[in-house]
């Protein structure tokens, strides 16, 4: 009988467990979901812009001098520009959430990587500098080249966006026996709060979609959504707690035939 009534309460928990992840898992796709309606608001505005534009550039009836169909054409090229960000980000949001991002983790090298996003951040004409240290040569990491990249990418832009008095921002990577440790330096202490308690509870959504912009907010969860489908997480001892860095601990491939 007393068998019974334990086996009853066990059940009776796993229930309640189960009933508690399906509100979470509820209550997450309506964050999501409210952030998609916010971008797709933006994507609307982006649109209405270029058609403005457009319109006014087949106008036969009024003369634009250089000057102004110039700047028609700069703002028709950046709202294109906008939208397509935007259209990626939005499909991406989806497959992470739904699990259909083909993440194919192999050795890559680490240092080609971070030479990459280096160049492709400091073209978009910022003020605030990206910065990477890194050894010249060490095993290869395994890892997705092409969603690493991007996770990295969308982390930049969300730390850059959501702090407008930075100046300099520096990745610096070293390494232990099975991992190379990634830190990301100069960051705000209150971004940084962020993104550790993102990494740390992965599930509470609603956290970061009330404390970042909602283009960031959807940045920021796809970005720790790719990390953690390829087995990136905090650094054990992330520098102390250091207010003002983040640290990843990156696989390495150890036993790989690319192994210098």
């Amino acid at each position: 009988m007393a068998e019974q009534k334990d086996e009853a309460l066990h059940v009776k928990k796993q229930i309640q467990v189960l009933q508690d992840d399906l509100a979470q898992i509820k209550t997450n796709n309506q964050v999501i979901w409210g952030l998609l309606v916010q971008i797709g608001n933006r994507l609307q505005r982006s649109s209405t812009a270029i058609k403005t534009a457009v319109s006014s550039l087949l106008d036969f009836d009024i003369f634009w001098d250089e000057t102004t169909q110039y700047e028609f054409l700069q703002a028709i090229d950046s709202s294109v520009n906008e939208m397509a960000d935007l259209i990626v980000l939005m499909t991406l949001a989806f497959r992470s959430q739904a699990k259909t991002l083909e993440i194919e983790a192999e050795p890559n090298s680490l240092q080609e990587i971070l030479v990459s996003l280096q160049t492709t951040s400091n073209k978009n004409g910022r003020e605030t500098k990206l910065e990477t240290y890194y050894p010249s040569e060490g095993e290869p990491a395994l890892v997705d080249y092409q969603y690493l990249s991007l996770a990295l990418t969308l982390l930049i832009e969300v730390i850059f966006s959501e702090d407008k008095d930075a100046v300099k921002l520096s990745i610096i990577t070293f390494k232990s026996s099975d991992y190379w440790h990634l830190q990301i330096k100069h960051i705000n202490p209150s971004i940084v709060a962020i993104v550790r308690h993102f990494f740390e509870q992965a599930n509470d959504i609603v956290t970061i979609a009330n404390q970042t912009l909602p283009e960031n907010a959807l940045k920021l969860i796809t970005a720790c959504r790719i990390l953690y489908l390829q087995n990136i997480q905090l650094c054990e001892k992330d520098s102390a707690l250091n207010p003002t860095a983040i640290c990843l601990q990156i696989p390495m491939a150890v036993d790989s035939p690319r192994e210098k």
